[in-house]
């Protein structure tokens, strides 16, 4: 997976309801910003961010997650090693659903996260040639679509669904090791990329894999009504 591939699953996420902008970073990187507000605010709260992860670093306790609630909204911090990914959230957003999201991503991208500088980039380095989704003028609701569906899927908010109804029979790290060994039987490179039909197809051969034919079916059910819930 490349940077180009992790833009298009951040946009996906981006795409979540409430979710106001996304931040990640490794150290002293800005690997992706599109924050509300300027990259002066943005490089600030990327500092006192990742000093508050180091000290606890220091001190030897890690950290998978920090929520931050305010008068105007969220602050959602989910850390992988010295990844850090934030999302600024409205009021109405599902935190628990942009959560699940959220860690689906980092675990996707853990080996080029990994890999990537904790150094700060040039910016001619840290913005690729990937056309991201910044609205500059005004534009249609039909254009925005035209824009975001051949890059972008809804990969992210069906996992949060998929995990969330595998864990009524598994554990949570189970659950996702299933998920990710789908992927890799599968042979998809990246799931973010795959069009909707085949997300779903993809979320249901996730469930296929309970030995249980019974609670299979339950689950197959389960997801199938909470997908058409959330009109995924």
């Amino acid at each position: 997976m490349d940077h180009s591939a992790l833009v298009s699953a951040i946009a996906a996420m981006q795409r979540l309801d409430g979710v106001a902008g996304i931040l990640l970073f490794k150290g002293k990187n800005a690997i992706h910003k599109q924050m509300p507000f300027t990259d002066g605010r943005t490089f600030d709260l990327m500092d006192t961010l990742g000093d508050m992860l180091d000290g606890y670093q220091q001190v030897r306790r890690r950290i998978r997650s920090v929520y931050f609630q305010f008068d105007g909204g969220v602050l959602l911090v989910l850390v992988q090693e010295q990844a850090a990914l934030v999302f600024f959230l409205m009021n109405r957003a599902d935190v628990d659903l942009v959560a699940g999201a959220g860690a689906g991503l980092l675990r996707d991208f853990a080996v080029y996260l990994a890999g990537a500088s904790d150094v700060a980039q040039p910016i001619s380095q840290t913005a690729p040639e990937v056309e991201e989704l910044v609205v500059t003028r005004a534009r249609t609701v039909q254009a925005m679509a035209d824009k975001v569906e051949p890059t972008a899927s809804n990969w992210g908010a069906v996992r949060a669904v998929v995990e969330r109804t595998l864990g009524k029979v598994m554990g949570r790290a189970q659950a996702s090791n299933l998920i990710a060994r789908t992927i890799t039987d599968s042979k998809i490179d990246d799931p973010y990329r795959l069009p909707r039909a085949d997300v779903l197809k993809l979320a249901i051969s996730c469930i296929e894999h309970v030995p249980n034919m019974s609670k299979r079916r339950q689950l197959l059910m389960e997801l199938e009504q909470d997908l058409a819930e959330q009109k995924l």
